[in-house]
Parts: C-alpha cells; sequence; structure tokens
C-alpha cells in the first residue's frame, strides 16, 4: 500500500481519530520521551499501535525527533496543535 498524504483537515481529523492518536500527543505535553516511554504511559494500547501513531504524527509533522538523543516531542506544529484540540474539548463540553 502507497504512504498515505495528509493535506487537508479532513485528513488530519482522521488520522487524529485513530486508537491512540490525541493519546500519544498528549504523553509528550510534558517533554521529550523515549517511545518506550510512551508506550509505558500508554498501557492500555499495544506497543505497536503506539508505534504506527507516533509514525502516523510524524508523517504530518506533528511529532519529531530530538536530534541529539532520538527522543519523541512535539514539533511547532505539534504545539499548536494542542491549542486546536483544547479549543475543540471546550466546543464538545458546551452543554
Amino acid at each position: 500500500m502507497a504512504e498515505r498524504v495528509y493535506g487537508g483537515a479532513d485528513d488530519v481529523i482522521e488520522l487524529l481519530s485513530r486508537r491512540g492518536a490525541v493519546q500519544v500527543v498528549e504523553a509528550l505535553l510534558g517533554g521529550s520521551l523515549t517511545e518506550r516511554a510512551v508506550a509505558s504511559r500508554l498501557s492500555a494500547y499495544s506497543a505497536s499501535v503506539v508505534a504506527q501513531r507516533v509514525a502516523d504524527l510524524r508523517r504530518i509533522g506533528v511529532v519529531e525527533t530530538v536530534p541529539e538523543n532520538g527522543d519523541l516531542r512535539l514539533s511547532a506544529d505539534g504545539r499548536r496543535l494542542l491549542g486546536v484540540l483544547d479549543a475543540l474539548e471546550r466546543w464538545a463540553g458546551r452543554g
């Protein structure tokens, strides 16, 4: 299967709706972590699901690798995404 290219909001929303995607983003809120540490924090998901979500989030530029140590962290786009997710959460709880 060819690698999918994410371009529009509908593609990003579809990716974020996958099991564990938002949880990976939330796990990286506090700073950089190894992929193993992310998987440990997300024990409700298998390591393979976490690895796939990390790969998905890397592909759309939300997660990046820290050059000095190989840890994962939110990119600038990932940090901007947090604001969007916060706004969506507020909207969802509106009534």
